[in-house]
């Protein structure tokens, strides 16, 4: 048998092209009739384990490629043993298909129901992610996902410090350019650190349940605080500083413990008018960011002060226009940008801000291409602040319903800040930023490989791709009578259910659900 043209003195395993309708339960789908990156499916090649997977397979292709040894042993043999009989598979050469087979015979009558069409999901149209970007992108979550598993029992002192998973891989795949970035954000953070400071790395110290009544408390003492000074501003006030640095302190030490308890919270939280709540959120993911990134505590209540404090210049605006639905005119637009100017002029008068917090808040709009604002800075010009907060803020925005565009899955919003990475944002600032909230943020709505859709509870900071998630519907999207939770990683082990995982992420407002009504009652119980 001739070698492999991709992989010389490989021998190429033996596919079969097989009508998507004629799919089934165990047979491991190595290749599609289109691009992997044109369907949802965020890893290349997998054994069909569910319905959902054989009617997203169905929907996107006509056929697919069969690996018989990867398959179920049954199946396996099914599909060669076709070959004699009176209707036999046409085999595809090592240069690409042929023919497609005819299966019907073989597959049982289950292959042939009838294909349930999927339920609506609003999604976003403002946003486009290219090919290319989806691809890169699930390269470095599986990239992540492998190096998190090595990471437990292998730490290297860099990636205690940093996390940076391409120095745990080796930075021989790695190129020219993306190691001068890794090492610019590291170099930018060291500048950033009082000489006696180091980074740390941090570990949970409470589980999400114990840390869930604390982060209860630091959430709403945050949002009085953030109103009462979102209100001074506008009165023209002076704040209560102590009670705002308290409420920050409650903010950073209940992350530093469990970072999943506040973004739980965060999620119960679903009034996205709120201008307070939206800066409240952002906060939470720049100290997420921060602490995986394993800045000391003084520098995360840093980040957790810019999140709260970077839009409250839009105190000063008239509502009607930060809520008007489609285009603002460039005169609108305009003076929605002065919220920066507005909001530091205010907050200066009344308090002294480290440099640091002050930096943040003036450059959150700043991009390194320069199209951002107030100031059109580029690249180095935007400290290591503005480019974490430009990051948050915009993941933030994207994961919200606005009045001029619908939520996107948080999936897709991350896919979207990876799309924008090296025009707006820094790359390498990007992929921590997935790392520190995750693939699947706690409290986002997913959908598994049984059909079913749950919401994500707490992360694995192993597995990655594999969180601890409640189930809120039965596989026909229908909500189920008593949510119950899953652990994805046991799952995997688990004969009876087989490997259950996560197919796609989801928006908010899926299929009509509101996760944040089942988080509440657990919370509650």
């Amino acid at each position: 048998m001739p070698a492999s043209p991709q992989f010389p003195g490989a021998i190429p395993a033996m596919r079969f092209q097989i009508p998507a309708d004629s799919l089934q339960h165990g047979m491991y789908v190595a290749e599609l009739d289109r691009p992997w990156l044109d369907t949802p499916f965020l890893l290349q090649g997998f054994r069909v384990d569910s319905q959902i997977e054989l009617e997203t397979l169905r929907r996107y292709c006509r056929y697919v490629y069969v690996d018989p040894d990867l398959s179920d042993a049954g199946l396996a043999e099914t599909i060669r043993s076709a070959e004699l009989s009176d209707h036999p598979f046409e085999r595809p050469s090592a240069a690409g298909p042929s023919e497609p087979l005819r299966f019907d015979n073989v597959l049982d009558e289950r292959s042939q129901r009838q294909e349930r069409a999927p339920r609506p999901v609003r999604i976003r149209s403002d946003v486009k992610i290219s090919n290319r970007t989806r691809e890169r992108f699930r390269q470095f979550i599986k990239a992540t996902a492998v190096a998190s598993e090595a990471a437990a029992t292998h730490p290297s002192r860099l990636v205690r410090a940093f996390g940076w998973v391409r120095a745990l891989l080796g930075d021989d795949d790695a190129s020219d350019s993306e190691r001068a970035s890794l090492a610019r954000v590291r170099d930018a953070i060291r500048t950033e650190l009082a000489p006696e400071a180091r980074l740390r790395r941090y570990v949970d110290r409470a589980p999400i349940a114990d840390e869930l009544p604390r982060a209860h408390a630091a959430w709403a003492h945050a949002l009085r605080q953030l109103r009462a000074i979102a209100a001074c501003v506008r009165e023209h006030r002076a704040p209560d500083l102590y009670e705002f640095g308290r409420a920050i302190d409650e903010v950073v030490d209940s992350m530093i413990d469990n970072p999943d308890a506040l973004m739980w919270v965060a999620r119960l939280d679903e009034d996205e008018r709120d201008a307070s709540a939206h800066g409240l959120k952002v906060a939470l993911y720049l100290v997420a960011l921060g602490r995986h990134l394993g800045l000391p505590r003084r520098e995360l209540a840093h980040l957790a002060a810019i999140g709260m404090l970077a839009d409250v210049g839009k105190a000063l605006l008239p509502q009607a226009l930060l809520e008007k639905p489609g285009m603002l005119t460039p005169a609108e637009y305009n003076v929605v940008k002065e919220h920066v100017r507005l909001g530091l002029e205010a907050l200066r008068r009344d308090m002294r801000l480290p440099r640091p917090v002050e930096e943040g808040i003036a450059q959150h709009h700043e991009r390194l291409d320069g199209s951002g604002y107030p100031k059109g800075l580029r690249g180095e010009e935007i400290g290591i602040h503005g480019r974490m907060a430009a990051i948050a803020d915009s993941f933030a925005a994207l994961v919200a319903i606005r009045a001029y565009a619908n939520a996107s899955a948080p999936q897709d919003a991350l896919m979207n800040l990876y799309e924008w990475a090296g025009s707006s944002f820094e790359e390498a600032l990007v992929e921590q930023f997935v790392q520190a909230i995750g693939l699947f943020p706690v409290g986002s709505l997913v959908e598994l490989s049984t059909g079913e859709v749950a919401v994500v509870l707490a992360h694995n900071r192993v597995r990655r791709l594999e969180p601890r998630v409640m189930v809120l519907t039965g596989p026909d999207k229908t909500p189920a009578a008593a949510p119950f939770e899953r652990e994805l990683h046991a799952m995997a082990k688990d004969r009876e259910h087989g490997h259950v995982r996560i197919v796609r992420g989801l928006a908010d407002g899926a299929y009509g659900l509101k996760p944040a009504a089942q988080l509440a009652a657990l919370t509650a119980a």
